[in-house]
């Protein structure tokens, strides 16, 4: 079986979803405690999230098609359980005050872009394949990551 970007986003979708039910999870939480700070920057952080899976989704539909770049197996399967990992360590932090929620956030941003950085390094095999579209999408991802640590690390008190 040949693995493809495509398979690649579908497993970064799945982590995205993943941390939009953890913050599905803190908003919940901030309703039971009545804390509507935290509620309403978590239901934004939500959107963002959402926005950030559709973006996924374009590149996934965009690229379904157009990609036939393979994966090696090999790289494929060591890129995978690092993705497995990532989506493991996630969890409902304990948030008292909006500055926990934002310092949460851009924690797992700093972790997803490191996640990325990872996976890319692994599947670069030499120096021509900084040119091929595998490398070129997963540096467009990270940028796109890069966007969003910015935002959080733009909220945080200092």
């Amino acid at each position: 079986m040949n693995y493809t970007i495509y398979d690649l986003i579908e497993r970064l979708i799945d982590i995205e979803n993943n941390a939009l039910e953890v913050y599905k999870k803190i908003e919940e939480n901030a309703k039971e405690k009545n804390s509507k700070n935290i509620e309403i920057i978590t239901r934004v952080i939500r959107k963002e999230e959402i926005k950030h899976i559709k973006y996924y989704e374009r590149l996934k539909e965009k690229f379904n098609y157009e990609l036939n770049d393979t994966i090696d197996f090999y790289l494929y399967d060591k890129v995978v359980k690092l993705l497995y990992e990532f989506k493991s360590q996630i969890r409902i932090p304990h948030v008292d005050n909006v500055q926990d929620l934002i310092k949460y956030s851009l924690e797992f941003e700093k972790n997803s872009i490191s996640l990325l950085l990872d996976i890319r390094g692994r599947l670069l095999g030499n120096l021509n394949d900084v040119n091929n579209n595998v490398y070129k999408i997963i540096s467009n991802i990270i940028e796109e990551e890069r966007r969003h640590e910015k935002m959080f690390s733009d909220l945080v008190l200092k």
